[in-house]
């Protein structure tokens, strides 16, 4: 997460205190893009599971900075992308969050 100055390329996600800590909400970017809060630190990640396309923002569970799918349980580290428990084998791509003003943007490529 930064707090720095606001670059190019943001999506606007919601305010600070929208996003609660421990839940997730969705960006409807192309692709979507899931937006979490753990412990007051705040992550992106793709928000399709790499393993079926399940909706990770609407279906997954979040637990021990981790979040699993709803579908067939695969589970990946929230801070970096990663597998964490198959049947996934592909990492989540990751994006860069900051906070600007109290609002809590992502960075996406054009």
């Amino acid at each position: 997460m930064t707090t720095t100055e606001k670059s190019e390329n943001l999506v606007r996600v919601c305010g600070v205190e929208e996003l609660t800590a421990g839940n997730v909400t969705r960006v409807n970017t192309q692709p979507p893009i899931a937006v979490y809060n753990i412990d007051g630190e705040f992550y992106a990640t793709a928000d399709w599971c790499s393993h079926d396309k399940s909706s990770l923002s609407d279906e997954g569970f979040i637990e021990n900075g981790q979040i699993e799918c709803g579908w067939h349980f695969a589970k990946f580290c929230i801070k970096t992308g990663a597998v964490t428990a198959p049947p996934a084998s592909a990492p989540l791509a990751k994006y860069e969050v900051q906070v600007v003003d109290g609002a809590i943007y992502v960075v996406v490529e054009s």
